[in-house]
């Protein structure tokens, strides 16, 4: 501040700038640990975690005309809803341990220039250093077990003998030496600690007892350094070469009306939109100043120590001291002790500065009217004695603490210790002991965040609402952050009070407008509550904030999927530009959904170990491509699932796959897959025996769909009571079927009572009414009433249908009953008279023609199959298994034996329903090795999972005969009897 170089040190002695190069390394990096510290905020202690809520939204995977009914079978794609919620308070270890760090560094710096002191000085020195290093209290860390006072003496020995050696006896020695042999010690004592103590986190026990005398240690900084600001303004002043007084007088008034301002602010009495001064800033200018400040009050101080280079030292040492406590404090987010800083940082600024003030004008107002150079003499008073500034200045420092209920200092002194010591425990793991400790905190700081952020934390969490409702409103009375704010409001989602949340939500809002997790959480909560509007403004506000864009963007397409909000997904994402896996997982759901084609691209299989979202996305991926997927992705997505590392998303992810596998036409694995998860989940019976009876039914064998729809009937899942009188019905067992339908008249819903007295009507009817009735319930007859022995009443029915498609359909169905029954005379008879008919159902259409190929494939006659492949005819997913056969029977004829094994050998196992291609590859495999057994277990494990087919059967005892399996022949053949008596 003078003329002098601002280096002033360069003129010291090599060894000197050496030591104040490492003083001023230490003195910088905790200003700008400080600053971190202040940057970060509660996040260091706290941070965000994304809680998330998952619901099924149900789609149809695939539908089939079943007779009459056109069926749907259900799948499930998930939706995440996702809402930002504050974690639990994580101790700083990393502040904690550079504050230890920093403290001991500066004490050995300071004990080291104490041993520099002359006589009465040197004593004073060390009993301070002997109080500051009682107050770490290390009898606590049960060194070698001990936990009495012996430790503590023993340290204090080690530091204080070799003092008043250096001191006494040999004071020759260098002071780079001294520091040297007391950082050795230091680290020595460091290392006895990390062996031989008997307390867990022992360093950490050591910043919990470190607490207080750092706390005094900072305010008496503060109060050092609390005029540099003013004494600068004095330099300011004088640098013109005029109207010094003028100018003093200007900036001066300007400063300490922003003083007042902000000490007014943080008293509570104004709250005005107003910049004030950030307190952390007035310490950071204050301090540094004080590095040539200190310098030229050396005159009074130069009793003690020179400032060259002792007194350099010792300023930086304090000063290093006084930024990592306070770096430390707001590291951990510990709002009660911060409180005592804040307030001796404004008190004493204000309070120094205005007695500073009086000072300059009492001594300097007639030079700085003739604009002499006052700073240079700024410490050499004429009329007001230097100490009584101080005094004066401590006594308006006190005024104000006094005004503020002084009492209050030491609660929050207190509750600033019980924080730290709750936090402890927390890093211990004693919960009990972390909640006992905070509630102390509480009750010596009242509204003090840290303790009430953590008590309503742990009062949530063991579900005691009531409490954690009281505490999240004292955390946000006074310091609220947005993790309390936040959380205040998720105590009542978690309640189950949505209601509750909105007013909290909107109150965090009006304390921190813009606050994106508020905002998120705000549109969540109004998506449960079906409240679209609300919602979707919040979460476009939400999207403009990069904490909380990604679960803004989730739960905006998880509202549309769930309340059918009709959006076009790809623009939607477009317009995003987001990639989040949680989004499109959402986004797959919705184009599922509202079956849209979807044609952003993306990667299911990227993440091979799953998480929630990835999981989800997969899932939701098969669920849209479940009948396009092909074989290797299925492949892939099944090891996925079935690897340990994903054991937690299995279950969901298998019973996906199974639709994949069964429109791969592997209708074999897809039944594993459902009776697996049958088998392990209790939960989710009902749902997997209904999707395992619709696709029997898909299949043709409704005896076996009757039984799955009962069990699923029994969990009262969905409509397996109906499907199961349609089941009924299929199979012909008209008594079953009466009273089946008789139940599903009871039902609340009028479409399906209205379907139950039609169909008891079909079942009931006699034949002569039906020949008056409609065309439709002559089909219905034709399709529930006549069995293969009742030609002549079939002949009688099908001969008065009016419309040709009713009547195709009518002699479509009963050729392939005669087919599946192993009777293919009257089934090609049947089929021939549909040749004649106009047909203008063009699904009818493409089913004639694909049961043709089925019939020519039969008798292999493998260039008419051929030829009417060529006839345009198309397959679709379903039929994948038919290409397969009719391929294998072309190749086959044609002596490609290569190509036809590689058909036949996914025949063999696909599909034990089709059971024309198991026959034909059981068949094939006969022809290649007439000793081998290979046809035979292709047709027993197919018989395994279709036991009422009759072609099966017939093929099943065939076979065993063949093998000289007797028995199993003779019981093939007397099932197979029991079930042709059935047909009639």
């Amino acid at each position: 501040m003078d003329r002098e170089p601002l280096n002033f040190w360069k003129n010291w002695l090599k060894e000197y700038r050496v030591v104040w190069a490492l003083a001023g390394g230490i003195f910088i990096f905790s200003l700008a640990f400080l600053w971190y510290s202040w940057y970060r905020g509660p996040e260091g202690v706290i941070h965000w975690e994304k809680l998330q809520e998952q619901k099924v939204v149900e789609t149809t995977v695939h539908s089939f005309r079943l007779g009459p009914f056109e069926l749907s079978v259900p799948g499930e794609s998930y939706v995440i809803f996702e809402y930002l919620d504050g974690s639990d308070i994580v101790p700083n270890t990393t502040a904690s341990y550079l504050f230890l760090i920093i403290l001991v560094a500066a004490a050995v710096i300071i004990v080291t220039v104490i041993t520099t002191i002359e006589r009465f000085w040197f004593f004073i020195g060390m009993a301070l250093f002997i109080a500051l290093l009682a107050g770490f209290r290390l009898e606590v860390l049960g060194l070698f077990g001990r936990f009495d006072k012996i430790p503590v003496a023993v340290v204090l020995f080690l530091y204080v003998a070799p003092a008043f050696f250096f001191n006494r006896i040999k004071t020759t020695v260098a002071f780079v030496y001294r520091l040297i042999f007391f950082a050795s010690l230091t680290v020595l004592l460091a290392l006895v600690i990390a062996i031989f103590s008997t307390v867990p986190f022992p360093f950490y026990q050591l910043t919990l007892t470190g607490y207080t005398p750092a706390i005094i240690v900072t305010v008496l900084f503060i109060i050092i350094v609390a005029h540099e600001i003013f004494a600068s303004l004095v330099f300011i002043s004088n640098q013109g070469t005029s109207k010094s007084l003028r100018h003093f007088l200007i900036i001066s008034v300007i400063y300490l009306a922003n003083l007042i301002i902000t000490c007014l602010h943080e008293l509570g009495i104004v709250q005005w939109k107003f910049l004030y001064i950030n307190l952390y800033l007035l310490l950071t200018i204050s301090a540094v100043l004080g590095v040539w400040g200190f310098r030229k009050r050396e005159s009074l101080y130069a009793n003690i120590f020179p400032y060259h280079p002792f007194g350099g030292y010792f300023f930086l040492a304090m000063g290093a001291m006084a930024f990592a406590t306070t770096a430390q404090l707001l590291g951990n987010a510990n709002d009660p002790a911060l409180k005592i800083i804040r307030d001796f940082i404004i008190f004493s600024h204000l309070g120094y500065g205005l007695i500073f003030f009086i000072y300059v004008f009492s001594n300097f107002v007639l030079m700085l009217a003739r604009n002499m150079a006052v700073y240079k003499v700024l410490y050499q008073p004429t009329r007001m004695p230097y100490f009584t500034y101080r005094f004066a200045g401590m006594i308006a420092m006190l005024a104000f603490v006094f005004y503020s209920n002084w009492q209050e200092y030491v609660f929050h002194g207190t509750g600033g210790l019980y924080n730290s010591a709750g936090d402890l425990y927390t890093l211990m793991g004693n919960s009990t002991y972390a909640l006992s400790f905070y509630d102390k905190g509480r009750a010596q700081a009242f509204q003090n965040n840290h303790s009430n952020y953590a008590l309503g934390r742990l009062k949530a969490a063991g579900y005691d609402f009531e409490g954690a409702h009281l505490n999240y409103a004292y955390a946000n009375a006074k310091h609220p952050t947005p993790f309390s704010l936040t959380n205040a409001g998720n105590a009542y989602v978690r309640e189950g009070n949505l209601e509750g949340a909105i007013p909290e939500y909107q109150h965090g809002l009006h304390v921190m407008p813009g606050n994106g997790a508020l905002e998120n959480n705000l549109g969540y909560v109004y998506a449960k509550l079906h409240n679209l509007d609300s919602s979707v403004f919040y979460l476009e506000r939400a999207r403009r904030n990069r904490l909380s864009q990604a679960s803004a963007e989730t739960n905006f397409f998880a509202l549309a999927a769930t309340e059918h909000v009709p959006v076009n997904t790809d623009s939607v994402l477009k317009l995003f530009d987001a990639t989040a896996p949680a989004v499109m997982s959402n986004a797959l759901a919705l184009s599922t959904a509202q079956t849209q084609e979807f044609k952003t691209k993306v990667d299911p299989l990227a993440a091979k170990q799953l998480n929630l979202y990835s999981a989800t996305l997969l899932n939701n991926y098969i669920m849209k491509y479940a009948t396009t997927v092909d074989t290797v992705f299925i492949n892939e997505a099944y090891r996925m699932a079935s690897d340990s590392l994903n054991s937690d998303f299995s279950e969901a992810l298998k019973s996906s796959l199974a639709f994949a596998y069964y429109h791969r036409g592997n209708v074999s694995k897809a039944l594993e897959i459902l009776a697996e998860q049958v088998y392990l989940s209790q939960q989710y019976q009902g749902k997997f025996n209904y999707i395992m009876g619709l696709w029997a039914l898909e299949q043709r064998n409704p005896n076996l769909a009757n039984s799955y729809f009962t069990y699923a009937d029994t969990y009262a899942y969905k409509e397996a009571r109906f499907y199961s009188a349609i089941a009924l019905t299929e199979a012909r067992r008209i008594p079953e079927a009466l009273m089946a339908w008789d139940s599903v008249s009871r039902d609340r819903d009028v479409t399906r009572q209205a379907i139950s007295v039609q169909m008891k009507k079909i079942l009931t009817m006699p034949l002569q009414d039906v020949l008056q009735g409609t065309d439709a319930e002559k089909y219905q007859y034709c399709r529930y009433r006549i069995g293969l022995g009742d030609s002549t009443d079939f002949n009688r029915l099908a001969n008065t249908f009016d419309n040709a498609n009713y009547k195709a359909q009518a002699l479509l169905d009963l050729s392939r009953r005669y087919f599946e029954a192993d009777r293919l005379a009257p089934a090609i008879n049947l089929f021939n008279r549909i040749a004649g008919l106009e047909l203008t159902d063009k699904n009818l259409y493409n089913n004639v023609r694909h049961f043709e190929l089925l019939m020519l494939a039969h008798r292999k006659e493998a260039r008419a199959l051929a030829r009417q492949i060529n006839k345009d005819i198309t397959f679709d997913d379903s039929q994948s298994l038919e290409k397969f056969l009719y391929t294998a029977v072309v190749a086959e004829s044609s002596a490609d034996s290569v190509t036809a094994e590689k058909q036949y050998a996914i025949l063999a196992t696909y599909n034990p329903y089709f059971e024309e291609g198991i026959i034909a590859a059981a068949e094939f495999y006969r022809a290649q090795d007439l000793n081998g057994f290979r046809a035979y277990t292709i047709l027993a494990e197919a018989l395994q999972v279709n036991g009422n087919s009759i072609r099966l059967l017939k093929a099943y005892a065939a076979e065993a005969a063949r093998k000289g399996f007797d028995l199993y022949a003779a019981s093939a053949a007397q099932r197979l009897d029991e079930q042709e008596r059935a047909l009639h």
